[in-house]
């Protein structure tokens, strides 16, 4: 199956249908199951008049096109499979992935035994991949050929030798298929959580080798801000040549603040810091991980991929929501990729500087691991970031002062971040959402604030 999943479609993806099948849900399904076994319960194959009776609500206008691409060519002209029909939903559909998988496995235990046997697992792929290809416009690989790569996996999979495979080892084996999952983002451009941080880790490898051949070799710390411009203008021919000036706008921004803190590092005028870079491809790498369609943006389904990439961690669906909102400043309902790295920087004077991974600094001063910063958690953070005057306030016989000025500035911190309603409840916490705020904002009066520390 390697080769075939490398075929080339006869035709263009039909991306409007696709996404029309991804706001179908298995509650659906169901009703059309229930038809089936009410109104054609020893029909295998359905004609375009039954066909209509059964998904004629679920697919609406797209039902006889749908129709039309599955036409059973294993049988009379003019019929279509029924599990071949309810397998297009469910692999298109829009639930989450391990629910559609467990879905569709339930659905081929035909004994319901809680295992699949072999001859339910051929019939699973026959059928599921099958499917796929039609809708995607693949010629469907021969039955025999599914038969033999299922009967293949079979035995890769029943290491028990029980003859049977459970819901767990089917899965960790689909999870894990990387050609299998890559051909599924392809052709029904289906993302999983697994498949997306794999891909982020390869384009950061991709970008570390792009590095390491512009500053000649992996251990040097600086490379010319021109010749990895150059090569990420030869590579990433595919984005506009403002993208990439921005993109280097901040990896010489991100440099220039590593810089004022180590002023030996101040050689390099010109120069990119392997650590601000590596942060910053990090994210780059993940919207390209996400971005499943190429199309430079991501959807709110995308975003929870994206998030998970860059993070690690899965997001809710309140999470995204609100992500979406700060995320999608000119409301198009999309994210584009000079949002997301605009988003992960603070902005200066028209200059935006890369903030690095806001979520590892969140953990760390989250000691009791509540998802949400206390008081006494922000403190120790403002304490952290001013240590430079903690110390000028000792030398002074002022620390108390300085104590205090900390105090109050959580204290503002809390009450310029908190919703109405947080307030009203007396929740005196950030949550990850209102941490990222602060620190769009918190920086830049950091700064503020030292510098007038430093003039008294």
């Amino acid at each position: 199956m390697g080769n075939y999943f490398r075929t080339v479609p006869k035709g263009p993806l039909e991306e409007t249908l696709i996404n029309f099948l991804k706001t179908r849900k298995l509650q659906h399904i169901n009703d059309c199951i229930e038809m089936i076994n009410d109104s054609y319960p020893t029909k295998s194959t359905l004609i375009l008049d039954e066909y209509l009776d059964v998904f004629g609500g679920i697919l609406e206008e797209w039902t006889e096109q749908v129709f039309l691409l599955l036409e059973n060519n294993n049988s009379s002209a003019g019929q279509v499979d029924i599990y071949e029909s309810l397998a297009v939903i469910i692999v298109f559909c829009g639930e989450e992935f391990n629910t559609k998988l467990e879905f569709i496995y339930k659905m081929f235990d035909f004994d319901q035994s809680g295992e699949i046997e072999k001859k339910e697992l051929i019939m699973t792929l026959q059928t599921s991949i099958r499917a796929l290809c039609k809708i995607a416009k693949l010629q469907p690989p021969e039955l025999k050929d599914l038969e033999y790569f299922a009967e293949k996996m079979f035995i890769q999979l029943d290491s028990d030798r029980s003859a049977s495979i459970s819901f767990h080892e089917f899965g960790v084996w689909l999870l894990n298929s990387w050609e299998l999952q890559d051909f599924m983002l392809q052709y029904a451009l289906i993302q999983t959580f697994e498949n997306a941080d794999r891909r982020a880790k390869e384009r950061r490898i991709f970008f570390q080798k792009l590095y390491e051949a512009a500053a000649g070799g992996g251990d040097q710390q600086y490379c010319d801000a021109d010749s990895i411009k150059t090569l990420l203008l030869t590579e990433l021919k595919e984005q506009k040549k403002e993208t990439i000036e921005l993109l280097i706008d901040i990896l010489i921004q991100s440099t220039k603040i590593h810089q004022k803190h180590d002023e030996q590092n101040q050689q390099y005028p010109n120069g990119i810091l392997k650590e601000a870079y590596e942060d910053i491809m990090a994210a780059w790498s993940a919207f390209d991980a996400s971005d499943i369609n190429s199309d430079n943006q991501t959807s709110i389904q995308e975003l929870k991929f994206l998030l998970y990439a860059y993070e690690g961690d899965k997001p809710d669906l309140f999470r995204i929501k609100e992500e979406m909102k700060i995320l999608d400043k000119d409301n198009s309902g999309y994210v584009s990729r000079e949002e997301w790295i605009q988003y992960l920087c603070v902005e200066d004077k028209g200059k935006f500087q890369f903030r690095g991974n806001l979520k590892q600094l969140f953990n760390k001063y989250d000691k009791d691991n509540s998802g949400a910063l206390s008081i006494p958690e922000i403190k120790q953070l403002l304490t952290d970031n001013m240590k430079d005057m903690q110390t000028k306030f000792k030398l002074k016989g002022q620390n108390d002062n300085f104590e205090e000025m900390v105090d109050q500035l959580a204290q503002e911190v809390v009450d310029d971040l908190n919703s109405e309603g947080d307030k009203q409840s007396n929740d005196r916490t950030l949550t990850w959402i209102e941490f990222k705020n602060y620190m769009d904002q918190a920086v830049l009066k950091l700064n503020k604030l030292k510098e007038f520390l430093k003039s008294i």
